[in-house]
């Protein structure tokens, strides 16, 4: 399982380095102490900073949020952009617009392929939120339901090299079915 994950993280190397660096900055900014900053690691954090756990429900909700949307943000347009160069507009071979949106397209992926957070952040989340003796207020409750959720099924796929999977199908399903 590791081995799969560490090849799917190399494989979107630039998506790995820009996640690491946006959790490293948004621990920073959210006052999270961080003690391992290497962002590319034959282990579990490769692509992901270790911190300590927070003990705030914001905190930890937003540490897991905020570096994937990052990712999110930049990758949707670089996605986009590239597929439309590809695979609509029909960019010829032999020119440099079609290697730009090559290049473009393949650092959208690898930029989405790297939004979820670490699982254990993940379930740290759930767990403040949702586990037994929490007093959490019913509003947070249900506006953080669906993120909650996200980040967890999301961390799964990652953890278990299925992320790059997914966007290959899509990929597939954008060339032969749109």
């Amino acid at each position: 399982m590791t081995a799969i994950y560490v090849i799917t993280k190399y494989i979107t190397v630039i998506g790995s380095i820009l996640k690491g660096f946006w959790e490293h900055l948004f621990c920073r900014i959210l006052g999270v102490p961080v003690s391992d900053a290497r962002y590319l690691q034959a282990t579990e954090l490769c692509g992901h900073v270790e911190h300590d756990f927070t003990k705030t429900k914001a905190v930890t909700f937003f540490i897991n949020y905020l570096p994937g949307m990052m990712n999110r943000l930049f990758g949707y347009g670089m996605v986009v952009g590239g597929y439309l160069g590809l695979f609509y507009m029909k960019a010829g071979k032999d020119t440099i617009a079609f290697w730009f949106c090559v290049a473009l397209y393949y650092i959208g992926v690898s930029l989405m392929c790297n939004n979820a957070p670490l699982y254990e952040d993940a379930l740290n989340n759930w767990d403040l939120l949702y586990g037994k003796g929490q007093k959490t207020n019913i509003f947070a409750k249900i506006f953080a339901f669906i993120p909650s959720v996200y980040f967890i099924v999301s961390a799964w796929l990652e953890k278990n090299g299925l992320g790059l999977l997914v966007w290959i199908a899509l990929t597939l399903v954008g060339i032969f079915v749109l």
